[in-house]
């Protein structure tokens, strides 16, 4: 089966901190992406860390993700390891600062459909909605930082 990849940027004009705290809320994603989520094992070596498990529903489908590394303020990386629609999936979410007052997301995923074929349209879904996402987070972001 073949590997698909997206790769995303989001300019905010937030320090990265007030957006890796909103990320790493899994339980409150929902604010961003079109799905549930919910916290079903804490991480270390905070309770959203290493570890992590989140369960997922979006649409017909409910998954699990798993956080498999994450530095404060700067980066996490997780992946699916129960359900959805792909047998293999990767996520990596970096946060740069590119000055006190501005900050870049870069997300990228790679992943391997269940299904033979299918790649591109679960390709295509994933990309408009974690772009949406990203982009209500920057708002939301910079909305909560001006306060």
């Amino acid at each position: 089966m073949s590997v698909h990849q997206i790769t995303l940027e989001q300019k905010a004009k937030v320090p990265r901190k007030v957006l890796f705290d909103l990320l790493a809320d899994h339980e409150n994603l929902n604010r961003f992406f079109r799905a549930n989520f919910s916290l079903i094992k804490k991480g270390n070596p905070t309770s959203n860390g290493i570890g992590a498990v989140r369960e997922v529903s979006a649409g017909p489908f409910t998954y699990q993700e798993q956080i498999l590394d994450y530095k404060e303020n700067e980066h996490l990386h997780y992946k699916v390891i129960h359900g959805g629609p792909v047998k293999e999936h990767g996520s990596w979410i970096q946060i740069q600062s590119l000055n006190a007052k501005q900050s870049l997301i870069h997300y990228r995923i790679m992943f391997t459909p269940r299904v033979e074929g299918t790649g591109w349209l679960i390709k295509l879904v994933l990309e408009q909605e974690v772009k949406k996402a990203l982009q209500t987070l920057a708002r939301h972001g910079e909305a909560k930082w001006k306060m």
